[in-house]
């Protein structure tokens, strides 16, 4: 196998670890065992996700032999290790390659892309209300700074109240959209969370959403 076509190999090696690795995660976290999806994000995912962007970037003609050899262990030693057949890697890039702008890889960066559009949408609006809420907090405050009477003092503090809490929710509100935005970015940066779709089809993916939903119905 050429130099080139191997690092291609290499990264279907490295996809369909990273596949079958998120298949488990996903059982795990309906199974509620957040400690074995640590363990398997740290083991297997983070590292993967390394060799996987390595893969990427490398350049593979500026190698020398004994640069070259160990990596082509590596990558053997990773496929046996995960019990893949080299033919059922080559089938696998075989389809990735038939499939290549129609595969599921395209409907979830899409489905990865809307989202990441909607939930800056819903930041924006978040932070609007927000500003909102604290130019009415400050005039309040201003309002309680300039008044002498206890009695309107009072009536200021019971006013100041509800703004407060609805800050703190709104604050809570855009924290928890920025976590969701930064996670789809960095899907969308690495790639393999969307590319690991890449050996089904467009039907395939979306009729094996349609049987996940009327299971859960």
């Amino acid at each position: 196998m050429e130099r080139e076509r191997f690092r291609v190999y290499a990264q279907e090696v490295i996809l369909t670890v990273l596949k079958m690795t998120s298949v488990q995660i996903d059982k795990l976290r309906e199974m509620g065992d957040l400690s074995g999806v640590e363990i398997l994000e740290e083991k297997v995912v983070i590292p993967y996700e390394k060799i996987y962007g390595a893969l990427l970037e490398m350049k593979v003609e500026n190698m020398s032999d004994d640069e070259f050899k160990p990596f082509e262990e590596m990558v053997e030693e990773i496929r046996e290790k995960n019990s893949l057949s080299v033919e059922k890697v080559l089938e696998n890039l075989e389809k990735r390659e038939k499939l290549k702008g129609v595969s599921g890889a395209t409907v979830v960066k899409r489905f990865f892309k809307y989202n990441l559009n909607r939930l800056l949408d819903k930041k924006d609006k978040i932070t609007e209300k927000y500003n909102e809420l604290a130019l009415e907090e400050q005039n309040l405050e201003n309002l309680l700074k300039e008044t002498i009477q206890e009695e309107e003092q009072f009536d200021i503090i019971y006013k100041l109240q509800p703004v407060r809490e609805k800050l703190r929710e709104i604050e809570q509100r855009y924290l928890s959209v920025e976590r969701d935005i930064n996670q789809l970015k960095r899907k969308l940066e690495s790639k393999w969370p969307y590319e690991i779709y890449g050996v089904v089809s467009e039907e395939e993916l979306l009729e094996t959403y349609k049987e996940a939903f009327k299971m859960e119905d």
